[in-house]
């Protein structure tokens, strides 16, 4: 089983790469047409609106540990696993809107 430590590091890495992700969507929402532009930017916001809410419940985990720990982390893991959903979905989306 993953201890505390490790689990947020985890966490904190693949919020890195998320941001970089959204930053990747947003700078290609600029580049679009007016058309797309408009999908682009709206999804990069609620991207980065389930990001903080992931970085809530990780900001949870820091502040516990013991019995509450568990709890949290089932929130928490929710929250990571949404956002990898829609972070996915997004690059799908546009890349076959690219091609």
């Amino acid at each position: 089983m993953e201890d505390n430590k490790t689990y947020l590091k985890r966490i904190a890495d693949k919020l890195v790469e998320w941001d970089a992700k959204i930053e990747d969507l947003k700078k290609k929402g600029n580049e679009a047409s007016a058309l797309v532009r408009e999908d682009y930017l709206k999804i990069a916001e609620d991207l980065k609106t389930k990001k903080q809410l992931a970085e809530e419940q990780i900001k949870q985990l820091k502040a516990n540990s013991g019995e509450g720990w568990e709890e949290i982390k089932k929130g928490a893991d929710k929250a990571i696993n949404d956002l990898t959903d829609a972070v996915d979905k997004a690059l799908l989306k546009f890349k076959k809107k690219a091609e």
